[in-house]
């Protein structure tokens, strides 16, 4: 019995402390690649990461809330932090490179913003339960996280208000009767999720992202900020895909505000027709290389076309130049010294730091009529001073 008792006690301890991990949080040590933004960036964004990852027993990813798509996926909650932690360095690399203007061809150009991340923030939960903001087509409701009961437990208005950051990562999952892997016996649906991939909250402006733009489901503080939705369950790519849309978001907004339309971006630099049709030959935009009027067409666009994405000008009068998959695939990018054969989605990668980097940056020089195109990284490096201050894509007369 001097033996057995003792095992027993042990036992009742360390039972509670397992199951207490579905209730705690950890503010994480920062990778110093993470916290140390791009040498020589003009504008720095300060960053808050978090990453909710539900546990039942402290050990395992409780699948029960976050399956993958076709099957449950079990994984433990080591490997996924591990996961997530790769993807956090290429997201930095991507979004610092791509803010090099045609860097493709310029390795002197420097990076227009610097990502530093102030904060990591891993919470061993589910996302909780917010409004509903969509529906199934049989009329299940989704739901989207609560942000504001996120944002009030930790504090986030402190971290915008006086730490000045500007975006918000949050790395997440769900599932909802559509799923393959969906099993009613163990899927719940309070746990149905669905949320936006970016999501800007704004005192000045309101919100310009690619979501329903409701002004009520984030926090309004002092200074603008954008939460990008990323599902772990996917990779690097779909999150630097989130940050092409809110470009477009936020490019098309300010397009219209100083031209009345949105024709400069959408129809000059993207490539549209008179109806709002796409069109090849221009600079393309997240979901169409410049050689492909089909969505998600990163790979397998050997179709060469004449685009005059590494000369652009609004008139259409820079060189043109065969373009095709092979264009931005055979980039050398550094990638962070990885084997870039390890890296999923690499081409597709590819194509949005290519793309973004054809966009007016630092010292662009491009002339729209007798105006300079200005730095349009400052729309998303600093909303605030950039509408403040009437700026817009073209400078000022």
């Amino acid at each position: 019995m001097r033996i057995i008792i003792p095992l027993l006690i042990i036992l009742i301890i360390a039972t509670p402390h397992i199951n207490s991990m579905e209730k705690q949080h950890v503010f994480e040590k920062i990778d110093p690649y993470l916290a140390t933004p791009a040498s020589g960036h003009i504008y720095e964004i300060p960053v808050v990461i978090m990453r909710f990852l539900p546990t039942k027993d402290g050990i395992n990813l409780d699948v029960n809330k976050v399956p993958d798509f076709w099957d449950l996926g079990e994984i433990t909650i080591e490997e996924l932090k591990n996961k997530i932690d790769v993807y956090d360095r290429r997201i930095k690399f991507m979004l610092e490179e791509s803010t090099r203007f045609r860097g493709y061809k310029d390795p002197s150009a420097v990076p227009s913003i610097g990502y530093r991340v102030v904060e990591y923030i891993t919470i061993y939960e589910q996302t909780p339960k917010g409004e509903v903001n969509s529906h199934l087509e049989d009329g299940t409701p989704l739901f989207s996280p609560d942000y504001h009961m996120i944002f009030d437990r930790f504090n986030i208005k402190h971290y915008i208000n006086n730490l000045g950051v500007k975006e918000i990562w949050v790395w997440m999952g769900g599932v909802n009767s559509d799923f393959p892997c969906y099993d009613p016996t163990i899927h719940k649906p309070e746990d149905f999720r669905n949320w936006w991939e970016s999501n800007m909250s704004s005192p000045i402006t309101g919100d310009i992202s690619n979501s329903n733009r409701d002004n009520d489901d984030l926090p309004i503080y002092d200074a603008t900020y954008t939460v990008y939705g990323q599902n772990f369950r996917r990779s690097h790519a779909e999150a630097v895909h989130n940050h092409g849309h809110q470009l477009e978001a936020i490019l098309s907004h300010v397009d219209h505000l100083q031209f009345g339309n949105s024709d400069l971006f959408w129809k000059k630099f993207v490539g549209q027709n008179d109806d709002g049709e796409f069109i090849t030959g221009r600079a393309g935009w997240t979901h169409m290389p410049p050689n492909t009027t089909k969505h998600y067409d990163y790979t397998d666009t050997m179709k060469l076309v004449e685009s005059d994405i590494e000369d652009w000008t609004p008139d259409n009068s820079g060189m043109k130049k065969l373009v095709n998959v092979d264009t931005y695939a055979n980039l050398k990018y550094h990638w962070l010294n990885e084997n870039t054969q390890d890296i999923p989605q690499f081409i597709e990668s590819q194509w949005y730091i290519y793309w973004m980097q054809s966009m007016p940056g630092h010292k662009n020089g491009i002339m729209f009529e007798d105006r300079e195109m200005t730095n349009w990284w400052i729309f998303t490096a600093d909303w605030d001073k950039a509408i403040s201050s009437k700026l817009g894509l073209v400078s000022k007369p």
